[in-house]
């Protein structure tokens, strides 16, 4: 009994998302920018994930949203190619309580995790969509006059059910896609 109405709530929610999805253009990294700061060259990037109204509306039924960005920084190396500095993942994941009417906000990859929490629908989806000044590389080992390339990417993602209830709704991946490449190229 309860598994059905579960099955049928989460067919309610996901379906008309389903349907809609066809026509949501893909997500884009449309800003990237690099600032030194007082150690660290910090990375500030934004992602428009091109949620509609009802994907909205589905993170507001409870459905968890998540974004992998994919950071990787290279050096220009030797005729190989170029040299793999660092490759980090920082993943936001956004979760509504209905109860409490809160936005939870959970920021892995930062050292010290981040929770935030918000009643502000448009400040939530703002945390998800934005990394600010995050401390990429410590200046003091980069080399002067070499040029390094930062490269962003990310992925979304909705909702990760048990294996039973993935065969049953297979459309739950509509928000499963992800980003191009955006890259930047600076010296130090």
């Amino acid at each position: 009994m309860i598994l059905s109405r579960i099955v049928l709530l989460l067919t309610a929610v996901l379906l008309p998302i389903a349907a809609a999805s066809a026509d949501t253009p893909d997500p884009i990294i449309s800003d990237i920018r690099v600032t030194q700061g007082v150690d660290h060259v910090l990375l500030s990037t934004t992602l428009d994930p091109h949620l509609d109204e009802e994907m909205k509306e589905a993170v507001r039924a409870g459905v968890p949203l998540k974004f992998r960005f994919k950071v990787k920084l290279t050096r220009k190396g030797s005729l190989l190619g170029e040299k793999v500095v660092l490759k980090e993942d920082l993943i936001h994941t956004l979760q509504y309580n209905p109860i409490k009417k809160l936005y939870l906000f959970k920021g892995e990859g930062y050292g010290d995790d981040v929770e935030k929490t918000t009643r502000d629908a448009e400040e939530a989806f703002r945390w998800m969509t934005g990394i600010m000044e995050w401390p990429l590389y410590p200046l003091k080992d980069l080399r002067s006059s070499v040029r390094y390339r930062v490269r962003v990417m990310a992925t979304l993602r909705s909702v990760e059910l048990p294996s039973v209830l993935g065969y049953l709704f297979f459309f739950t991946t509509i928000f499963n896609s992800e980003t191009n490449w955006k890259q930047l190229d600076f010296t130090y």
